[in-house]
């Protein structure tokens, strides 16, 4: 039951710290975005899907992988054929 315990604590603790590390992400992309958004000159519509295309390109350019950014952002399937 002991190690039981131990095991629960730590792993809880972990989550807890992935958290912060995911709040810390959200901010980070917050304010990614306000700069991005300062200097946008075309329509509104296109904002999110143009600032979509610009954190894939960082990605890839900080070497992560087509798989990886792929999993991040998973190809966009057409809503209407």
């Amino acid at each position: 039951m002991l190690v039981t315990k131990v095991r629960l604590d730590a792993a809880a603790e972990a989550w807890l710290d992935a958290q912060t590390g995911f709040k810390q992400y959200l901010e980070a992309t917050e304010t990614l975005f306000h700069a991005f958004s300062e200097g946008w000159c075309g329509p509104c519509r296109g904002l999110r899907e143009a600032f979509d295309s610009y954190r894939e390109a960082l990605l890839r350019e900080s070497g992560y992988s087509l798989l990886e950014v792929r999993e991040v952002y998973p190809p966009r399937r057409p809503e209407c054929q």
